[in-house]
């Protein structure tokens, strides 16, 4: 929950301090976001989140209501990696005009990356990321038939899924998907990193942080000083993370300056990686004014990382 989002609703007087305390220790037990927090523990009603969200965007909100209802060809305009990458799920389709639930409206390539990934005009609206998350969750359950809306339309904390024969709840300890084991399987911190500076470069960003906060971990970039995004990774991705990007990044030589090279739609850029000792890793990124004549032996390619799944080599979840 962002900051402006905690003063909306404490200045309407939806949102109080024993409330905000009762989230917050139900969240140290059971972890998630604190938006969830707040709507499991009845601090907040989901009703009244939106409504904080849309006065907080200028975008309409939509209910779990109405998204429990989209039709399966909304839904599957947009793939279900692209989903769960850009944290976006269709729920009505008009002709050319597709209608998107984001919980992120000011990630800087979102727009773009639907326009991309389903040819339509789009038509961006507000959700509670609890509520988001709980229907692509749905959606991705295995098995040809759509989510029952009864279902979808009920807060996690409500539903009861049964399980088909010889399947696990969702919720249980289950083996990774054979796509999930397979990417984690080939370089699972290579491709993280990758994702991260194809993000990076596709944004625009000057520099990158990566390190701790609470009790996981986040990436940051940022252009002129401003923070142009912010993501969640887990802890326990930092120190690998951390050990790839160094190894990439020693000088090839002695009159190699040292960083990664990277290039990407006909630009090169190189990126400098040092770290604080508080732990926190930065990522300067610097473009190449004149490119060598030949790939040097620290030049990476981020096509792979540019298309298709990247999962978290800690969890498989995608990133």
């Amino acid at each position: 929950m962002s900051r402006g989002l905690g003063e909306i609703l404490a200045e309407s007087g939806d949102l109080t301090f024993r409330r905000l305390r009762r989230a917050s220790e139900w969240r140290r037990v059971h972890g998630g976001t604190i938006d969830r927090a707040l709507l499991e523990t009845g601090a907040v009603r989901e009703e009244t989140l939106l409504d904080a969200l849309c006065r907080l965007t200028g975008l309409p909100s939509v209910s779990r209501e109405r998204l429990a209802a989209a039709s399966r060809e909304a839904v599957e305009a947009l793939p279900a990696d692209t989903r769960r990458r850009l944290r976006a799920l269709p729920f009505d389709r008009r002709g050319d005009v597709l209608h998107v639930a984001v919980v992120d409206p000011g990630n800087p390539v979102l727009e773009t990356g639907l326009v991309a990934s389903t040819g339509c005009d789009v038509r961006l609206y507000v959700t509670a990321e609890p509520i988001l998350e709980d229907l692509l969750a749905r959606w991705e359950e295995p098995g040809p038939a759509a989510p029952e809306e009864s279902d979808l339309a009920r807060p996690a904390a409500e539903q009861v899924v049964a399980p088909a024969a010889g399947d696990r709840p969702r919720a249980a300890t289950a083996e990774p998907s054979t796509k999930t084991a397979r990417s984690a399987e080939t370089d699972p911190f290579g491709r993280l990193a990758r994702a991260l500076l194809v993000d990076a470069l596709d944004e625009g960003a000057e520099a990158v942080e990566i390190g701790a906060e609470g009790r996981g971990a986040v990436v940051r970039s940022y252009a002129g000083g401003a923070v142009l995004s912010s993501r969640p990774i887990p802890a326990p991705v930092l120190d690998p993370l951390f050990a790839w990007l160094v190894e990439r990044s020693r000088p090839a030589g002695p009159f190699d300056e040292g960083g990664l090279l990277l290039e990407r739609a006909h630009r090169r850029v190189r990126v400098q990686v040092s770290s604080t000792g508080d732990g926190t890793a930065w990522l300067v990124l610097k473009a190449e004014a004149t490119p060598p004549p030949a790939p040097a032996g620290n030049e990476i390619c981020l096509h792979e990382a540019a298309d298709g799944d990247v999962f978290c080599p800690a969890c498989g979840a995608p990133v």
